[in-house]
């Protein structure tokens, strides 16, 4: 007769287990046949939490978040923290970054204007939080040595001080470390390098748009980051590039507001004193400083219809200033104030918005014609789209009548962006006396 099949758990338990013994974990840790601790454990071998394992197995119910999690035992801490060091350092470069802590970082920043520090009291509390609690993306942005870095190599710092892991790696570095990976002679394969990028308990990925924009470069970075993406792993990003200028697939991902936090630094350069940011060395503002609605004139005498004119423009810049919003444009002969008024605006708009870029046309298409050029620290792409991207943009002496095709196409891009996005712009145009 042939045996019946079971269908019961209880039926096939007795089956399952038969033949097996089963021993005492604690006992089988405790020592080898020759009565020797075994070596090579992280932990105490007398300590009564883990038995020298160095980690430990809640006893709570399978609907607790703890449920078999292995938990790192305090008495294998320092040991555990160390090996992490030396697997994450291997590859990144935390051991370099030791120093940059939260308790180093200055968050009301040196010097700084209310709206600035506010920028960077953010990204420190933001820092803050997602090191006590390191879930989902953060992304820091900013110009050039405004502490990005610091904040983000902070959080790795504070997460392997408790005992967790985590990878600090610039995106140069990245790639250079996958191509190597092809040579023979690498001690570890690609795939397995990549697998560990891929899956870091936590990866800090530093200057994001720093690398080569080679196709195989792009197409890495989008695969590391899309696997972390779709996986809702622990990730902080630094990037000094716009949004708009880095890979599209890329950026889908960071603008992702259910699970990226983006924070903004707008602050003076940690490393040089002064304040550096990506549009400064292009902006014309600090030529117009001294131009306000204070000082502007207004004659005492002439024809009162044009003085009433400059009134009301005047008046109507000042409401613009309190609340730049859409276009402001300003249309007039040479040297009646349109400049002044533009200057007045943007200096105005300055006290509270830091990123003012004040531009005359002429100037512009110079800046831009230089980015094509061999020596260029970036190349045109990045260049023309910080300026399209520009919180606030005063653009003086647009002249529709562009002198190239390539001029002509450019102003049309920039404009017909800034009409799109809707971003606070104002122009001033010379008329002739037909027009």
């Amino acid at each position: 007769m042939a045996k019946t099949r079971p269908h019961k758990l209880e039926d096939l338990l007795p089956q399952a287990t038969a033949g097996m013994q089963m021993t005492p974990t604690s006992d089988s840790l405790s020592t080898n046949d020759r009565g020797e601790r075994p070596r090579g454990r992280l932990g105490d071998p007398d300590c009564p939490i883990c038995h020298g394992i160095g980690f430990y197995v809640k006893d709570v119910s399978i609907e607790h978040p703890d449920f078999g999690k292995a938990i790192p035992c305090q008495c294998a801490l320092p040991k555990i923290q160390a090996r992490r060091k030396r697997e994450m350092n291997a590859l990144g470069s935390m051991e370099m970054l030791e120093r940059m802590t939260f308790e180093t970082f200055h968050p009301e920043g040196v010097g700084l204007t209310p709206e600035r520090r506010k920028t960077i009291r953010a990204a420190y509390e933001a820092a803050r939080r997602f090191a006590e609690h390191p879930q989902g993306w953060l992304v820091l942005s900013g110009g050039y040595g405004v502490g990005k870095t610091h904040l983000a190599a902070a959080i790795g710092n504070e997460i392997i001080a408790r005992g967790g892991a985590a990878l600090f790696i610039l995106a140069p570095d990245l790639l250079d470390h996958l191509r190597a990976s092809f040579n023979p002679s690498s001690p570890e394969t690609y795939d397995e390098l990549f697998d560990r990028l891929k899956n870091a308990p936590l990866l800090i990925l530093d200057d994001l748009g720093a690398e080569s924009a080679t196709p195989w470069a792009q197409e890495k970075l989008f695969q590391l980051l899309n696997h972390r993406y779709l996986r809702r792993l622990p990730t902080v990003i630094t990037t000094n590039r716009p949004f708009s200028a880095l890979e599209a697939r890329i950026r889908s991902r960071l603008l992702d507001v259910d699970l990226v936090e983006h924070r903004r630094i707008l602050a003076a350069d940690y490393r040089g004193g002064g304040y550096i940011d990506n549009l400064v060395e292009l902006s014309e503002l600090h030529l117009h400083k001294h131009q306000t609605f204070e000082n502007f004139h207004i004659p005492q005498s002439g024809r009162e219809d044009l003085r009433q004119n400059l009134i009301n423009v005047r008046n109507a810049a000042i409401r613009y200033a309190e609340q730049p919003e859409g276009w402001f444009t300003f249309i007039g002969k040479s040297g009646v104030g349109k400049t002044h008024l533009a200057a007045a605006i943007a200096n105005h708009v300055r006290m509270f918005q830091p990123e003012v870029l004040f531009i005359s046309m002429p100037r512009l298409m110079d800046f831009l014609r230089a980015t094509m050029g061999a020596n260029a620290d970036l190349s045109l792409l990045v260049r023309f789209e910080q300026i399209k991207e520009a919180p606030m943009l005063i653009l003086d002496d647009l002249n529709p009548r562009m002198s190239s095709v390539w001029a002509a196409e450019k102003l049309f891009q920039l404009v017909d962006y800034r009409y799109l996005s809707r971003k606070p712009t104002v122009y001033t145009i010379t008329s002739s006396d037909r027009e």
